[in-house]
């Protein structure tokens, strides 16, 4: 069985190079408008973005990335949640996510710094790592004041110029400095709106659904049964279901379906696929039952939508 976690729709190495960009062994990559005096990139000549904002179809994402907005504004779709970016925005996205950008202004400005791991959520800062899961599992975007955006984005201007220096011997010892100082910032922003969420939740029901939704994303892929997430919960399946739709208005069996058949989407469009082998990524028992499965939620054939 193919795995899937071999996707690479949209890797790092596949965001197009450009004078304003820069990169470090194909871990980091940084690039984007720093400022009113840039020159807007043409997207017209950068083939992986065009297709990322203009298809309508959604991609994986195999690696960590940031997005920082100064102007204009961008509307995404994250996994199964919708955002808008605007001035002050930063979203932060981890690996395997599935994203599609629904709206971009002519006016947009974005600063991107992209990772070839997971290096977003640093284990060697438990209590940071806690804040930050916590955070990313109710939602990706963190609004900032003008001051915030001000110091975050000197960070990027900061790894920007040391990338951009050809002689520098030490370039890993001082991006990984950067990178533990960016952690702390965005840990340090996050840390009240973290407090504030669990004062304010007061719900064990609140906090069944954000487990669900955790276990969800790790193990959509192989597992669809209701009764294999309320085991992980310790929970019936009847009130589980029951949980999950009275927090959200829907039912755990919907979220579970909309998780696979989001990533059967992306997984036929990336066009490395064919139908057969994306039935197999998806732990279907045939390519029969995967049809029957897709057509069901999508209104066509799994052939027609990969071909469409």
């Amino acid at each position: 069985m193919t795995d899937s976690r071999n996707f690479s729709a949209l890797n790092l190495e596949t965001i197009p190079f450009d004078e304003q960009a820069c990169t470090f062994d194909n871990r980091v990559f940084l690039a984007g408008d720093f400022d009113d005096t840039t020159p807007r990139r043409d997207l017209s000549h950068a083939p992986t973005i065009r297709r990322f904002l203009t298809a309508p179809y959604p991609f994986k994402i195999q690696f960590s990335m940031m997005h920082l907005c100064l102007g204009g504004r961008m509307r995404v779709r994250l996994n199964l949640n919708e955002y808008e970016l605007h001035p002050n925005s930063l979203m932060i996205v981890t690996p395997g996510s599935i994203g599609q950008c629904l709206e971009i202004s002519s006016d947009c400005r974005i600063v991107l710094v992209a990772l070839s791991n997971n290096s977003i959520i640093s284990e060697d800062n438990s209590e940071g790592a806690l804040i930050v899961r916590k955070f990313l599992a109710r939602r990706s975007l963190l609004e900032l004041t003008d001051a915030q955006t001000s110091e975050i984005l000197a960070i990027f201007r900061a790894m920007r110029d040391k990338l951009r220096q050809p002689d520098f011997r030490f370039k890993h010892d001082i991006l990984k400095g950067y990178l533990q100082v960016l952690y702390g910032e965005i840990c340090q922003l996050m840390a009240p709106l973290v407090e504030a969420q669990e004062a304010s939740q007061g719900s064990r029901k609140r906090q069944i659904f954000d487990r669900f939704i955790e276990e969800l994303r790790q193990h959509y892929a192989s597992e669809r049964s209701i009764q294999f997430y309320a085991d992980r919960l310790c929970l019936t399946p009847k009130y589980l279901s029951q949980v999950i739709h009275s927090v959200s208005g829907r039912y755990a069996g919907d979220w579970i379906r909309d998780y696979v058949i989001l990533e059967a989407k992306a997984l036929l469009k990336s066009g490395q696929y064919t139908v057969q082998q994306v039935s197999d990524m998806l732990n279907f028992a045939n390519q029969s039952f995967f049809g029957v499965y897709f057509k069901k939620a999508v209104g066509c054939s799994p052939t027609a939508y990969k071909e469409s």
